[in-house]
């Protein structure tokens, strides 16, 4: 049975006209393409799914130029070093950025190979550049980066006590 997914946020950029469901459907299937050939460590089905010229960082900064580049880089990482790690990925944001061009913000959800989560392990948080070829959807650039919560709320805590004392020069 497929797992139920959380409808996205969809949001279009000034001047481009609203997206239609259509658009929405392949660009959720897209990404639901991504998440398979992960599961299945299909790295020739996973590249293609890339643009010639797709840019690619990875969770630690590592940034890949190009299509062989990151087909040679998956095959030596994909089925050997996360043989057994795998991810649920949910859509949380659609923006079109051109009728041809989107941002997909992903939540990648590391659990077992039961749709288990995975407790102590980070997740990803991608954002997918998506362009439009011959009415198909491909990666031009790929950002993925690990959500670490002690980080991003020590950063909120920053942020709220420098935003404190402006409110209060304020009044």
């Amino acid at each position: 049975m497929p797992r139920m997914r959380p409808i996205p946020a969809i949001g279009q950029a000034r001047g481009v006209s609203s997206p239609d469901a259509r658009d929405v459907s392949a660009v959720l299937a897209f990404v639901a393409r991504v998440e398979e050939t992960q599961w299945l460590r299909d790295v020739d089905g996973f590249v293609s799914l890339l643009a010639p010229q797709a840019v690619w960082t990875t969770a630690f900064g590592r940034q890949i130029v190009g299509a062989p580049a990151i087909h040679a880089f998956t095959a030596a990482v994909l089925p050997n070093l996360f043989r057994d790690f795998q991810a649920l990925y949910d859509v949380e944001r659609i923006t079109f950025l051109h009728a041809d061009v989107v941002a997909v913000n992903v939540r990648q959800i590391p659990v077992d190979a039961e749709g288990n989560r995975r407790p102590g392990e980070d997740e990803g948080r991608p954002l997918y550049i998506l362009r439009r070829h011959d009415g198909a959807w491909r990666i031009v650039v790929a950002q993925n980066t690990t959500h670490q919560n002690e980080k991003i709320a020590a950063q909120q805590r920053a942020v709220d006590e420098a935003t404190s004392g402006e409110t209060h020069a304020h009044e």
